[in-house]
């Protein structure tokens, strides 16, 4: 091969490969969530949990603002009336209320599609 293709092969080559290679966008909006979600990929850490017949209630930190909108939940059927729940922050509070004890939130099994009287399962890790 003559030397003068060289660098024209070797400039097609790196085009290619610059086309081919994937984008990376950093989103510089992103705020860290801090370490009262940094347990589980998906599930944050909680004060509390309580389940009833009927509900599931959680206890969860907060600036002044958090409220179940604040809050996702991921439920998965795990047999015929067992059921778990996962609780993930989907937005941060930016308000500056000192609650030391967080805030108590509670879902209705209705409001989460789980039959009454279900056996549930919460999957976060609990700590205070």
């Amino acid at each position: 091969m003559p030397k003068s293709l060289r660098p024209a092969m070797f400039a097609a080559a790196a085009v290619g490969l610059f086309a081919l290679s994937g984008c990376i966008i950093v989103d510089a909006d992103e705020h860290d969530l801090g370490t009262d979600w940094d347990s589980h990929p998906s599930y944050g850490t909680l004060k509390a949990a309580d389940v009833t017949a009927d509900s599931v209630t959680v206890r969860v930190t907060s600036n002044g603002c958090t409220s179940k909108d604040f809050i996702g939940t991921d439920v998965r059927r795990m047999g015929e009336e067992r059921f778990s729940v996962g609780f993930y922050r989907e937005k941060e509070d930016y308000c500056r209320a000192n609650l030391p004890d967080g805030v108590a939130l509670t879902w209705s099994f209705a409001e989460l599609g789980i039959p009454d009287g279900a056996e549930v399962k919460v999957c976060n890790t609990i700590s205070n």
